[in-house]
């Protein structure tokens, strides 16, 4: 049995607007070349001191990209089915997840599962398993890794990968060197039969891995449970032009019938810049330091649902433009969670849930199963920048030089976090309710 913890869902919601995210992540080549280091502590910024690192950064993706761009389809691909299931089921929702950090602790599952559990878990993940290998699989996710790991800059991203087990349970080695290897993974004896030590273990690897952002991943353990899979990604990064407070609060509609008071933050800068007067809709590229941008779509007022149906179409990687804008966005906080068991089995992946699950390439046993799956994921959003534990959001709008125009985030808008240099989407969600 392989169980997670944790509470339900917090916050989901909307669907198709998720396509124009998609399109742009698929539109970023590797360009700007950005790696990744990771602390707990602020980073500061020392331009003059990148431009070895550049080049370095330049040569190790050359030589180590191959398999991770085998698998940056399949992630997207997920990223938008999770999205569109989550949208379509709660639709007045927030929603903000990590498909990186979902599709990564499942592939390291996959190592374990054979036949058709393995085949359901590697397409259920948007894997095309007659043109991708499993190997490429985990090397793909290996090199996502590496690549985070490989050096210091201008933002904080980090993933960690555990693997916690029954003390008197015996694994197979493969099994345990795939995820070694691939994932960076280590086995840690734990007693789950004392499920309240067990749960206090866990949550503190994932919050000192978080930066203390989650620290209740597991609510419960199964006392019965023999191994549990854990992913965490935690990013912080500095808008390169920072928002300014605007005093008192501002109103933002999350319905024709729901208004709610916020604080706002406000700029004035040059962002790239989409809008599309026929669909009805404005999306803005916002900054951090190191090769990083928040992406937010905000369609016009009582255009949601039109928006999200007509977006697969817009071809917006051509409509991007540098403009001079004032932008309004809300500050916010948002942790919501999910039951992924309940989630991926409602989008076709149900066979590793059930008692006909394969995953003797755990242990060698045909009795195992999967009994939870859990992700949370906290975003907050100021002046400064955003920090998120499996999640990030922000806002934007355009126009002329001479008259600078006003895009106010005052209703229901979407939000990636996109690493450009993986075109990896880290975080994704929608905003109906910001909240502090």
């Amino acid at each position: 049995m392989i169980a997670g913890g944790g509470a339900l869902r917090g916050e989901p919601s909307s669907f198709r607007t998720m396509r124009i995210l998609l399109i742009l992540c698929l539109s970023e080549a590797l360009l700007c070349l950005g790696i990744f280091g990771y602390s707990c502590k602020d980073n500061h910024h020392h331009a003059k001191d990148h431009h070895e690192d550049d080049h370095v950064t330049a040569s190790y993706l050359s030589k180590n990209i191959s398999s991770l761009q085998k698998i940056t389809p399949g992630n997207i691909k997920f990223a938008y089915r999770l999205y569109t299931h989550l949208a379509t089921k709660y639709p007045s929702d927030n929603i903000f997840f990590s498909p990186i950090s979902i599709s990564m602790a499942f592939s390291m599952l996959s190592a374990g599962a054979k036949g058709q559990t393995q085949t359901e878990i590697l397409e259920g993940l948007g894997f095309n398993t007659s043109s991708v290998s499993q190997e490429d699989i985990h090397r793909g996710f290996h090199q996502f890794i590496s690549i985070l790991e490989a050096s210091n800059r201008d933002v904080q991203l980090h993933t960690a990968n555990a693997l916690f087990v029954q003390k008197d349970q015996k694994l197979l080695e493969e099994f345990l060197e795939d995820l070694n290897v691939f994932y960076h993974s280590k086995a840690t004896s734990t007693d789950f039969h004392n499920a309240k030590k067990a749960k206090s273990k866990i949550n503190k690897y994932v919050a000192e891995n978080t930066c203390g952002k989650i620290s209740n991943l597991l609510d419960t353990i199964d006392p019965n449970t023999l191994l549990i899979l854990v992913n965490t990604i935690y990013f912080k990064g500095d808008w390169e032009t920072p928002f300014k407070t605007l005093q008192g609060k501002s109103d933002f509609h999350v319905d024709d019938n729901t208004v709610i008071k916020v604080k706002m933050m406000s700029s004035k800068g040059t962002h790239r810049v989409a809008d599309d007067k026929e669909i009805g809709c404005t999306v803005v590229e916002i900054p951090y330091h190191g090769n990083v941008s928040a992406i937010l779509v905000l369609p016009d007022k009582g255009k949601l649902h039109e928006v999200e149906k007509a977006l697969q179409s817009l071809p917006l990687p051509h409509l991007m433009e540098k403009r001079l804008i004032h932008l309004l966005v809300p500050k916010f906080s948002i942790s919501p969670s999910l039951d992924l068991k309940e989630e991926l089995s409602e989008m076709g992946m149900v066979k590793v849930f059930s008692g006909d699950a394969d995953l003797s390439g755990i242990n060698g046993v045909h009795n195992l199963l999967v009994s939870k799956a859990i992700h949370k994921s906290v975003v907050s959003v100021n002046e400064n920048g955003t920090e998120a534990a499996g999640a990030t959001a922000i806002g934007v709008v355009a126009t002329s030089v001479a008259t600078v125009p006003i895009i106010t985030m005052d209703r229901p808008f979407l939000m990636t976090i996109l690493d450009k240099s993986t075109r990896t989407i880290l975080f994704a969600g929608r905003i109906m309710r910001p909240e502090n």
